[in-house]
């Protein structure tokens, strides 16, 4: 609980400042959405393929409707985040995600896999990424690259669920596994959710643990009062709205297409078994996870724009590693690199636009920017996916993502901060 009030100050100071139990609860909700979802994919997509008979494009296709989905939910999500705060989005959210699992367990047809699936995005869209880094960014300034650092590790850290869930769908098979995913999703998401707070104005802080002074009613302080901000409007007027979000999509073709098609790659193409494969992509996670964990260390003091077109560029040089693999060393040697690229990455794309735009409309304009970010992670796994229908190996494919993340590079070093003591708004 939160004291405000005469020897409210005092009391704060002898207190974990309460921005860090936020990254907390963005750090649990990120690695079951990482974990249950995105990472699993790669996995149901073999045993899908397995049971039903169904084409690659066939089970790529609906990671990508449900990219789609969320790309075009985001303006909804972002005004819905800024209007009624995280909590109660974070709540919805998680009760549609795990609605999502318990639906998925029960396919028999291609439609209600799309069906499933789109329900699962829809859960994880609203309880996920725009709407905890809209919180994370409300609760810290100069910190804020090593807040969303930390948070982030809870993405990297549900890789290591890959091996795992490997034996779990061996074991129970992959209804069992989305019923019982749907289960922890409730048991553990829901109470993460209700902990979650929109902004530290209201609760007597202000970002990095700063205190209100005791004699400010804090029940009348609005959050992000006399603070410069741009609103969606203006920002989508802007060039870096517009280079960011196309930079940012760039990186998640190959994000998108890399998480989908992997394990498929090594086990199809290169005669790499599923848990060597995973393996190795439990190497990725970890160095993943070192890269957003440190990232703090020196995200807040360099050029974030700078460290994210090299970045960009270490992505380039993982994906040809990948491209042009015939071994599980080169495969490592894409790994390291991609995990890397990833990790650092990752927090300083989120954390340069609360730089860029301010924290008024954040989520807003991270909706609106979503819908230009999901057309990366809607075309990534069908671009790889027809390749390797057609062609009959992904090795084409992650050459192509390649290119996708050097042009990304230069839509980052293009990104030029807007002035934003030039046409603003201040909320009074």
């Amino acid at each position: 609980m939160i004291v405000n009030g005469k020897n409210g100050k005092n009391h704060r100071k002898n207190r974990i400042f309460y921005g860090w139990y936020i990254v907390a609860g963005a750090w649990i909700i990120q690695c079951l959405n990482g974990g249950l979802f995105f990472n699993a994919f790669q996995l149901y997509f073999v045993h899908l393929r397995s049971e039903f008979n169904w084409t690659r494009s066939q089970v790529a296709l609906a990671f990508s409707l449900s990219r789609a989905e969320s790309g075009l939910l985001g303006p909804i999500q972002g005004w819905a985040v800024d209007k009624f705060g995280t909590r109660v989005i974070l709540v919805i959210g998680t009760i549609i995600y795990a609605v999502g699992f318990f639906l998925l367990s029960r396919v028999q047809t291609l439609i209600q896999f799309y069906f499933s699936y789109i329900v699962i995005s829809l859960g994880a869209s609203l309880g996920g990424f725009i709407t905890v880094n809209s919180a994370l960014a409300n609760w810290f300034n100069k910190k804020r690259a090593k807040a969303m650092g930390f948070a982030a590790t809870g993405w990297g850290v549900s890789g290591l669920a890959v091996t795992p869930l490997v034996i779990i769908l061996d074991l129970i098979g992959w209804r069992g596994t989305a019923f019982w995913s749907g289960v922890l999703v409730l048991i553990v998401a829901i109470p993460v959710s209700l902990m979650m707070r929109h902004a530290p104005e209201p609760h007597g802080y202000l970002p990095d643990g700063q205190t209100i002074d005791d004699n400010y009613d804090t029940e009348e302080k609005d959050a992000f009062a006399d603070e410069p901000y741009m609103s969606a409007r203006e920002a989508l007027k802007g060039g870096a709205f517009w280079f960011l979000s196309l930079g940012h999509a760039s990186a998640l073709v190959a994000v998108a297409g890399v998480n989908a098609l992997f394990i498929p790659h090594l086990t199809e193409n290169l005669s790499i078994s599923a848990v060597t494969g995973a393996s190795i992509f439990t190497l990725l996670t970890v160095v993943m996870v070192f890269a957003q964990g440190s990232i703090g260390i020196f995200g807040d003091r360099l050029n974030k724009r700078l460290l994210i077109v090299i970045c960009m560029i270490g992505h380039t040089i993982a994906l040809l590693f990948l491209t042009f693999a015939k071994s599980a060393g080169a495969v490592v040697i894409f790994a390291v690199l991609h995990g890397l690229s990833w990790g650092f990455r990752g927090p300083l794309m989120t954390s340069i636009r609360a730089d860029y735009f301010g924290r008024g409309s954040f989520a807003t304009i991270m909706g609106w920017s979503s819908l230009i970010i999901q057309i990366g992670t809607t075309t990534g796994p069908l671009i790889g996916a027809g390749i390797g229908d057609v062609v009959g190996t992904y090795s084409p494919a992650f050459g192509v993502f390649a290119g996708f993340t050097l042009l990304g590079a230069f839509f980052f070093a293009a990104a030029k901060p807007p002035d934003l003591t030039q046409n603003v708004s201040i909320l009074q």
